[in-house]
């Protein structure tokens, strides 16, 4: 009775083991953020991604700026036109204002105003030329100087790995605990398989209780 026992607790066995290996191979994604050396030895554990945070920040960081988003696609986005109205707009009401803040009290209001909205105008008749200049400038000097994949790479490194940790069990939460679960699962259909086998070896007389 007591094999027998011992017998039907072998799927039970077989889920934990399954259950806890998947949980623990998860854990290992992070989990030790330090290496933990063996004394005496040259060997040492630590988790998969602090230990290959570097080669796989400079990897996502290279696949985002090739694949994903590069400046031209950060310029495309931008409404340039929308951009040199505002700016513009902005100029136009700084120079009007500066006219009527600098003018001599003495003035009459009414010339202080002619002169403000007449320079005002002149700023916008000559402006849209410099600002598209400006425009393009910038433009060209964020293609030259920004890049994505190094400011990618830098940040993911700075990241600490107890919240990257976090951000990423939040994310995949649902299909970690579905891995963890499909081992146990695993473990307790090896189980099963592993009595039929105990049992037809004991009905054809090849083992013996």
């Amino acid at each position: 009775m007591y094999t027998w026992l011992l017998v039907a607790l072998i799927p039970v066995v077989g889920a934990l083991i399954g259950w806890s290996t998947n949980w623990l191979a998860i854990k290992l994604l992070f989990r030790p953020y330090e290496p933990i050396r063996f004394p005496g030895t040259p060997f040492a554990i630590q988790g998969v991604i602090p230990k290959r945070r570097r080669e796989l920040a400079a990897t996502v960081g290279r696949v985002v700026e090739e694949e994903l988003l590069s400046v031209d696609d950060l310029v495309a986005y931008l409404d340039v036109r929308d951009i040199s109205n505002r700016l513009l707009d902005a100029v136009g009401v700084g120079v009007y204002d500066a006219v009527m803040m600098k003018m001599p009290t003495i003035v009459p209001h009414s010339i202080k105003t002619f002169i403000a909205e007449k320079m005002a105008d002149v700023v916008a008749e000559r402006m849209p030329g410099f600002v598209e200049l400006l425009v393009d400038e910038l433009t060209a000097a964020a293609r030259r100087e920004v890049k994505i994949g190094q400011l990618i790479e830098a940040r993911l490194n700075s990241f600490p790995l107890e919240d990257l940790e976090r951000v990423a069990f939040q994310v995949a939460s649902r299909e970690l605990r579905a891995i963890t679960l499909l081992g146990g699962v695993i473990g307790f259909v090896i189980g099963l398989i592993q009595v039929v086998v105990y049992y037809v070896l004991f009905r054809t007389g090849v083992l013996v209780i």
